[in-house]
């Protein structure tokens, strides 16, 4: 599951916006609510932060296991 997080002016992780099956659906979803100009790679395995031409982080996509 493919987790979209915008920052909520403290935290980058803040605001949960919606869950996607698949990482363009959460890309394409990303791009239309967040005011991003970038999609940078992150430290951990299934980490993406958006940031805008400053550098500065807008929110991250992020890929949660499914626990069963």
């Amino acid at each position: 599951m493919w987790e979209v997080w915008q920052w909520n002016g403290q935290y980058i992780k803040g605001d949960l916006l919606k869950k996607f099956k698949n990482k363009s659906a959460a890309i394409k979803h990303a791009d239309k609510v967040i005011k991003h100009d970038r999609v940078v790679k992150g430290d951990q395995k299934g980490e993406f932060y958006l940031e805008d031409n400053g550098g500065i982080p807008m929110g991250m996509i992020v890929r949660e296991e499914q626990k069963s």
